[in-house]
């Protein structure tokens, strides 16, 4: 991944939103799992603010990463999300960026079933939080 994605997982993972924020274009779509798309900074600073609210942390573990032009990233994580009752779950996704002429996110994509992180998650995804 390149050292400019690295960065912005990490804000993301550190729930650092103005800094996730730099690397979106002020026009960006966002599209996270199935819910309804996101336009602008403001929207998704809105949206990303509440979501932040049900978790305690997020880790995203890279597992695949494809560039198939130059204004398109695919990358491929397991991400685990603690929740507040101490428990972890992980479960996988696929994002797909793309990139305006000035190398800033104006379309990006989640691909995500969050369920199991919002429900009584089958075993085959819990991970136990060790305290």
């Amino acid at each position: 991944m390149s050292y400019a994605l690295k960065e912005m997982f990490d804000y993301i993972d550190s729930k650092n939103l103005k800094g996730f924020l730099t690397f979106l274009a002020d026009d960006v779509v966002f599209r996270f799992g199935n819910a309804p798309k996101l336009v602008g900074k403001a929207a998704i600073k809105e949206g990303v603010d509440v979501f932040n609210t049900q978790i305690v942390s997020m880790e995203h573990v890279l597992t695949g990463e494809w560039t198939p032009s130059e204004n398109v990233t695919i990358l491929e994580f397991d991400s685990y999300y603690t929740k507040h009752n101490g428990v972890t779950v992980g479960v996988p996704c696929c994002v797909v960026l793309r990139f305006n002429e000035h190398h800033l996110i104006n379309d990006y994509r989640i691909n995500i079933d969050l369920s199991p992180v919002f429900a009584s998650a089958p075993e085959t995804h819990l991970i136990r939080a060790t305290a």
